[in-house]
C-alpha cells in the first residue's frame, strides 16, 4: 500500500513500527525514510508544499508551529495535503498509545478530503470543570 501519512522527524520510528504491528499494510512512512531523507530540517512551509505535492498528510507533535504554517499555505491560496497533531496529553514516548489512536482514526478518516484539513487526536476530549 501507498504511503498516504508521513511522521515528521520528532515522531519515533517506533510509531510507525507500532502501527504496522496493528496494521501490516498501514499507509505511514517516516521522513527520513521518505525521499531518502531529502526533507529532514526542512523548514515547516516547505515541507507542507511537497506533501502536498505528493499527497501525503503529516503526522506530527508541533501543534505549536505546524497548524500556523498550514493555516498560512491555506490562506495564501498554495494549500496543503493534511495534518495530524497529537495532543498534549498524549506522550511522545507512548508509542503503543499513539499507534492505536492513529490507526483508530485512520480506519474512520483514511477516505476524507484531506486538502487544507487540520486534525487532533485523540479527538473526543472530556473536560472537566474545576
Amino acid at each position: 500500500m501507498k504511503a498516504r501519512l508521513l511522521a515528521d522527524e520528532n515522531v519515533s520510528h517506533r510509531l510507525v513500527d507500532a502501527c504496522r504491528r496493528l496494521e501490516h499494510d498501514f499507509p505511514i512512512v517516516h521522513i527520513s525514510d521518505w525521499e531518502s531523507g531529502a526533507y529532514l530540517s526542512v523548514k515547516d512551509p516547505a515541507l507542507l508544499m511537497a506533501l502536498r505535492e505528493s499527497k501525503m498528510v503529516l503526522v506530527g507533535f508541533d501543534r505549536s508551529s505546524m497548524p500556523m504554517h498550514a493555516g498560512k499555505l491555506t490562506r495564501e491560496g498554495l494549500g496543503h495535503a493534511g495534518v495530524i497533531l497529537f495532543r498534549r496529553s498524549v506522550s511522545a514516548f507512548a508509542y503503543g498509545m499513539q499507534a492505536r489512536l492513529l490507526v483508530n482514526f485512520w480506519r474512520e478518516a483514511g477516505n476524507w478530503e484531506w486538502a487544507d484539513r487540520i486534525e487532533y487526536l485523540p479527538r473526543d476530549l472530556v473536560f472537566v470543570g474545576r
